[in-house]
């Protein structure tokens, strides 16, 4: 389908396109990051209700003193990213998620208090993850208003995404493009490498069931840190500017790597599966998923983020049904009265 005309687009579209394409660049924020005043706002951000957790409980009685060392450490160009402490977690899928230490996060936070209002005004509407005001509810009630208006729809998602995030072009194409000073792409380059050997341990390759050799070198984002969650959604912006600018996809929703597309006709989607697959390939060096994903009637019930989404609304997916089917059993068995209450009270917030 030829791309729609400037005059044709939404104005949104427009918006997203004008920022997309001055790309301002900011400048002088690295003392800015490094300032005493943003690392203690930074380690208050981090520590709103994690106080009662033993790492952060130790942290408190040093906390003023800590902020200080980090601040001088930062302006002295001697910081250096510490260890993470790693947990293999099994549901909804395998995954690998790294704990950094107190220090760290609160230098994660005050990077992130910096950067995003700056950066994220940039991204396009239709992208919903690790922003505020928006989330997977959001994402999910923009779904269903687009499964309502439009015949057909198209699932993609990315193989192995946070292992496959190359660095040079996270902080070439990526944050280079919008940051023009040296000390903070140098501080963001630390993160990205303390993070590089952790899909190499050995037996996690065969947990997270990676091809042989992989990832590459100088490739992965550890999840678990506040930045590689914030530069992982902005490693995609490019590609949200392409399918509405260049594509021209009617409806297009993305939460971090999971793309939803609505069209008209099954060609148009079709088109577009090819097309942002020879996109990813070469300028994020990125592979979908399900290469030949299925394109589908909106009539059909989808899941996505989790939850059965229809024309008819948001509803539990089956496993989210088995789960608390599950658990409460578990709890019936253990005959615990308050954590069923409890139990019953949260499970009424999903299916209500």
């Amino acid at each position: 389908m030829p791309a729609r005309s400037r005059r044709q687009q939404t104005p949104s579209v427009r918006a997203g396109f004008f920022a997309f394409v001055t790309m301002r660049r900011f400048g002088n924020l690295f003392v800015e990051v490094a300032s005493t005043n943003n690392l203690w706002r930074a380690w208050q951000d981090f520590s709103k209700g994690k106080r009662q957790r033993i790492t952060v409980a130790d942290f408190v009685w040093q906390a003023p003193q800590e902020v200080v060392s980090l601040h001088q450490q930062l302006m002295a160009e001697n910081y250096r990213p510490q260890g993470y402490r790693l947990k293999m977690i099994h549901e909804p899928k395998h995954r690998l998620v790294a704990a950094a230490p107190v220090c760290d996060r609160i230098v994660h936070h005050a990077i992130y208090r910096i950067l995003s209002p700056l950066l994220d005004p940039g991204l396009i509407r239709e992208t919903w993850a690790c922003l505020q005001g928006r989330g997977s509810h959001r994402a999910q009630i923009a779904c269903v208003g687009a499964m309502r208006n439009y015949p057909w729809r198209m699932a993609l998602d990315i193989r192995h995404y946070f292992p496959s995030i190359d660095h040079a072009i996270l902080l070439e194409e990526v944050m280079a493009r919008r940051i023009k000073d040296r000390r903070l792409l140098e501080l963001l380059r630390k993160i990205c490498r303390s993070g590089a050997g952790l899909y190499r341990h050995p037996g996690i390759g065969e947990f997270l069931d990676f091809p042989p050799g992989f990832p590459p070198d100088g490739c992965g984002l550890p999840i678990g840190n506040l930045t590689s969650q914030w530069q992982a959604n902005h490693y995609l912006s490019g590609l949200d500017h392409h399918a509405k600018r260049v594509l021209g996809v009617p409806a297009y929703h993305r939460y971090m790597d999971d793309m939803v597309f609505f069209a008209h006709s099954k060609s148009q989607l079709q088109e577009t599966r090819d097309a942002v697959a020879q996109w990813l390939w070469v300028y994020r060096r990125l592979k979908l998923k399900h290469p030949n994903a299925a394109i589908r009637s909106t009539k059909q019930p989808m899941t996505w983020l989790g939850k059965r989404i229809s024309t008819a609304g948001i509803n539990p997916s089956r496993r989210q049904i088995r789960k608390m089917q599950c658990r409460m059993t578990t709890l019936v068995r253990q005959g615990d009265e308050e954590t069923i209450r409890h139990a019953v009270a949260s499970y009424r917030g999903v299916l209500l």
